[in-house]
């Protein structure tokens, strides 16, 4: 399976509006990832990406999973 995470450090208003408002599929929880706050998902297509890029498998406590990091649409 595949755990995609948005910087919730670098986007925390569009993780708001987008991920909770609008989408609700963020899973509640978070993963510390290069010294971040990241929200993971597990929305393969997300009408909000802006960018994602994959950085290969990752462990978690249950277990390796890719993870794709993303970059939501900056809101105006």
């Amino acid at each position: 399976m595949t755990v995609y995470a948005v910087s919730l450090d670098l986007q925390k208003a569009e993780i708001d509006q987008y991920c909770f408002r609008d989408c609700g599929q963020i899973i509640i929880g978070g993963i510390e990832f290069n010294n971040m706050a990241w929200c993971p998902c597990r929305t393969k297509d997300c009408p909000y990406l802006d960018r994602e890029i994959s950085i290969g498998e990752a462990p978690f406590d249950w277990g390796k999973e890719e993870l794709i990091l993303r970059k939501l649409r900056v809101q105006l």
